[in-house]
């Protein structure tokens, strides 16, 4: 689903209304934060291990990565750790390594000692948790929040699929109105979580739903030209190409709510805005940040009916995120005496600058990026055709895109790997496909490093058919 000329639904917005009035009192803000957090993790006898580690995931909406903090749990299940944030609250996620797949929602503040403690049952299910700071939030709400969220992600409506590729872009968006809609029940299901919590997660999924789907309308309905045509192909004239005021329809979201500062989804939702082809916004660059905020401003202010706040300091920070995260490279100096200019000294500078220490130590373990043509063979052969290139070799192969966060954050673990390995026989090889925009692509590929390939689509299909997997991560 990509862009629109209609509005979020009525039902949708009378849902989300609560959550811009409730709880003024803890409005989050952004702030160059340092969360102390300390806790106890309680773990039956037969799950102990040796070691056992814990995870905290800690989105940075102001310059959008998602950091994971980890701690060596002691004999007693205790743990202390200090966490960067953006915000002067967070909402993340704890888990350890005792069972990836069981996480809680955790709610943090600066300012103040946080502690979490949670526990397993026999099976390895987290059970009990606890977050000293937000009483406000039942257990229910840690506990089961983001099971929540996966059953609104993962649900099948059961309804046939709709002939959407020959409509207007308008439809497609009215149909992504009515998945979202048709989705609030499922959070009045059990297991229950409060109302507040409904309301962060119905926001969150439409968010999600908008720049995982309709900002890649052209995609989506690739898609379901083929699903109608037996697998076949569309010709390019077939789908028809947004333009940027059907994106009037971000008017509705309120993108300004401070509240969504504690959306899980928000700094994604950014940076796909700041990368979206219709919107084609400019990259900072070396730009002075006034000057580009007022180019920005000029563009998006038709479509989001509002040209002021900090839904534009999140976009800006997000734009030397994307610099960070996808090149690993740091502020040039021209970049640096722009941010001071701007900022004038502001924890906005503070995040900016913090971060960009971090990338500089990061930029260090970068490799050299390699683009390689794909072989020109039949797509049975592909694959080997690709290894071939490498005999003698041990090679590691990462399927991946642009959107998926699992891949990313597997990619950012392994550079201490490769540094390791660096000089031996391994190399490791990156395949991506379409569903990555290629300029997207292009600029991830330059802070991964590493020999990349870009499939077609049927290229990439025939090798998930061929190897037995249906979808990354």
């Amino acid at each position: 689903m990509r862009s629109i000329t209609t509005k979020i639904t009525i039902a949708a917005l009378l849902f989300l209304y609560p959550l811009a009035t409730a709880a003024q009192s803890d409005v989050p803000v952004l702030h160059a934060g340092t969360i102390n957090v300390s806790g106890e993790v309680t773990i039956p006898e037969k799950l102990r291990k040796d070691s056992t580690w814990l995870h905290l995931t800690i989105p940075q909406v102001f310059t959008g990565e998602y950091k994971v903090y980890r701690a060596l749990l002691d004999r007693n299940g205790r743990f202390q750790l200090k966490v960067n944030t953006t915000t002067n609250m967070v909402r993340g996620i704890a888990g350890t390594d005792i069972n990836q797949e069981s996480i809680i929602t955790i709610l943090l503040k600066t300012g103040t000692e946080n502690k979490i403690t949670f526990g397993y049952d026999e099976e390895g299910t987290v059970n009990k948790a606890r977050v000293s700071e937000f009483p406000a939030f039942t257990e229910d709400d840690l506990l089961f929040s983001q099971r929540k969220f996966d059953d609104v992600i993962a649900y099948k409506s059961g309804k046939q699929r709709e002939v959407l590729f020959d409509k207007p872009f308008s439809s497609y968006v009215n149909y992504a109105n009515n998945v979202i809609a048709d989705r609030r029940f499922l959070l009045d299901k059990p297991p229950f979580v409060s109302d507040r919590m409904k309301d962060i997660l119905f926001r969150e999924y439409s968010l999600a739903l908008i720049f995982t789907h309709v900002f890649y309308y052209r995609s989506e309905m690739v898609s379901n030209y083929k699903y109608f045509h037996a697998g076949v192909l569309p010709d390019s004239a077939v789908i028809q190409t947004p333009v940027r005021q059907d994106y009037a329809f971000l008017k509705t979201l309120d993108l300004r709510n401070p509240l969504y500062l504690m959306n899980y989804t928000y700094p994604a939702f950014a940076r796909e805005m700041l990368q979206n082809e219709t919107l084609n916004l400019p990259p900072v660059g070396e730009m002075p940040v006034r000057d580009w905020l007022a180019q920005v401003k000029s563009l998006l202010r038709p479509l989001l009916g509002f040209d002021e706040g900090q839904f534009y300091d999140i976009l800006a920070g997000n734009a030397f995120g994307l610099q960070f995260e996808q090149e690993v490279k740091p502020l040039t100096s021209v970049q640096e005496e722009n941010i001071k200019k701007y900022y004038k000294g502001s924890d906005m500078q503070k995040i900016l600058l913090r971060r960009n220490q971090e990338i500089v130590e990061r930029a260090r373990l970068k490799d050299a990026v390699v683009v390689r043509p794909t072989p020109a063979v039949s797509p049975d052969s592909l694959m080997s055709a690709i290894i071939s290139r490498y005999k003698g070799k041990t090679v590691v192969v990462d399927f991946w895109a642009t959107w998926c966060a699992p891949c990313l954050e597997a990619i950012e673990e392994s550079r201490s790997l490769k540094k390791e390995l660096a000089g031996k026989d391994v190399v490791f090889i990156y395949i991506s496909n379409p569903s990555s925009p290629k300029k997207q692509w292009e600029q991830h590929i330059q802070g991964i490093g590493g020999e990349q390939y870009y499939l077609t689509r049927g290229e990439w299909e025939h090798i998930m058919d061929t190897h037995n997997f249906s979808g990354i991560p």
